[in-house]
């Protein structure tokens, strides 16, 4: 079996131990254009993870918010939070991590 070392995949390679779960939570405010889901989606899929959730909502000022949680370390969440900061249509990023829910 081959680890995934992009998705934190270290229990193959001998780090024992399973971590808690843990999931990054992003707040994203964008210019509302129609490939701004897509744009966030491609940076998004570097965690070669399917997000728990991602809502859109696009407001009458002309911006659109973004909510996308995912399951990942701290370090990728981060990693993840420069990139999405690079996209030239977003103004803001704000990244919350913490604990999982148990039932999510």
């Amino acid at each position: 079996m081959t680890a995934d070392v992009y998705a934190g995949d270290e229990a193959l390679r001998g780090k024992g131990g399973r971590q808690p779960r843990r999931v990054a939570t992003f707040v994203i405010v964008a210019d509302a254009q129609a490939d701004l889901l897509l744009r966030v989606g491609v940076v998004l899929n570097l965690l070669n993870t399917l997000p728990r959730s991602v809502d859109l909502e696009s407001r009458a000022d002309g911006l659109a918010h973004v909510r996308a949680c995912v399951d990942c370390e701290e370090i990728q969440a981060e990693l993840i939070a420069r990139k999405l900061r690079q996209l030239t249509a977003v103004r803001d990023v704000e990244l919350r991590y913490g604990e999982s829910p148990v039932n999510g």
